[in-house]
């Protein structure tokens, strides 16, 4: 039987609705080596929301990452990057999800501005880490699994 990881639905419908709103700013924890295993997002609807791993078991030594998401309150967040207006321009948000004859996950999401960047967080290679894609962020890009092993959803 597959296991099935959904993001958490209680705030899964609100995080949809914040983050098609648009981003203000972002920060990430820095480590001295490896990829951020932290995002924080500044919603444009006044919100910042946590993006963290969480770690799954399949069999063996296989496991997935999946996101999970917390708003948090402005005293528990780092000093943010402001990013460019058209970042709250956002066209599409769609959810990243990961099939298998293990189980279907869903792991990350892209978010399109209207002017054509796009933001993509998924689990990293390491675990407990995220792989960040977006120009505004310098870091390698390093996934879990390749970009084209997630299926796009509706978030």
């Amino acid at each position: 039987m597959k296991n099935i990881l959904c993001f958490d639905v209680a705030l899964a419908p609100s995080l949809a609705a914040g983050l098609c709103s648009g981003l203000s700013a972002y920060a990430t924890n820095v480590p001295k080596v490896g990829p951020p295993s932290t995002l924080w997002l500044q919603l444009c609807d006044g919100r910042t929301v946590r993006v963290d791993v969480e770690m799954h078991d399949l069999s063996g030594w296989e496991e997935i990452g999946t996101l999970t998401f917390n708003v948090v309150s402005a005293d528990d967040v780092p000093e943010m990057a402001s990013l460019p207006a058209s970042w709250s321009d956002v066209r599409e948000v769609q959810k990243l999800v990961y099939n298998s004859n293990e189980c279907v996950a869903e792991c990350g999401f892209v978010l399109c501005t209207s002017s054509g960047d796009q933001l993509a967080v998924v689990p990293g290679a390491d675990v407990y880490t995220l792989a960040i894609k977006a120009p505004f962020h310098s870091f390698p890009f390093t996934p879990e699994n390749d970009l084209t092993a997630y299926v796009r959803k509706a978030f």
